[in-house]
């Protein structure tokens, strides 16, 4: 079970959120109030703001996957709108 007592998100929510950086395993890290969230397995860009579900929450810090579903980046790092 996840730390959800005075947090800003919880567990299952969708949120907006910016990419500020790139973790070393290629997930995206951005923040949404006072948590840091790590996006797993997500080829995003820093500087973008993408729709992210929270998966799991920690006392400082939380997972969450990309929930945008209209545009996905292909293997050659392209953009490409499937919507």
């Amino acid at each position: 079970m996840g730390y959800e007592e005075d947090s800003d998100i919880e567990e299952g929510l969708e949120y907006s959120m910016k990419v500020d950086a790139k973790g070393a395993r290629g997930e995206g890290i951005g923040r949404i109030g006072n948590f840091v969230i790590f996006v797993k397995n997500a080829k995003t860009r820093i500087g973008n703001v993408y729709k992210v579900k929270v998966t799991k929450i920690h006392r400082t810090f939380a997972y969450a996957e990309l929930k945008d579903s209209k545009q996905q980046f292909i293997g050659n790092g392209s953009l490409v709108d499937f919507g």
